[in-house]
């Protein structure tokens, strides 16, 4: 290794050190507001009310700090089907008596 990689290294450590800091600062401030929406908040919203406090940053920082720091948001909204069947349903008679049965394959599909 090169003499001046060493001593570039070590000249950069203590910005290095201040940037940590400040990412360590910004992580608890995704913290707080993730626990202020009792963890709904996702990327976009906790990057959107950052900017809303003055902290202008790029969205991919903040969803690589929230990853990560394993901060997820969630989703309490449930998935419904459309139709549910009715649980006592009553089914229309047949009244064109409909027979589905073949002797072999292909022979009948509806008589009537």
């Amino acid at each position: 290794m090169p003499r001046s990689t060493y001593y570039a290294h070590r000249a950069t450590a203590s910005a290095r050190q201040a940037a940590w800091r400040e990412e360590e600062r910004l992580v608890n401030e995704i913290r707080v507001l993730h626990a202020g929406s009792r963890g709904a908040y996702g990327v976009p919203r906790i990057h959107a009310a950052l900017r809303r406090a003055g902290r202008i940053m790029n969205l991919k920082k903040v969803e690589r700090l929230m990853r990560k720091h394993r901060i997820v948001g969630i989703t309490r909204r449930r998935r419904r089907g459309l139709t549910r069947q009715a649980k006592r349903a009553v089914f229309a008679a047949d009244l064109i008596v409909r027979d589905f049965t073949a002797p072999r394959p292909g022979m009948r599909l509806v008589v009537t």
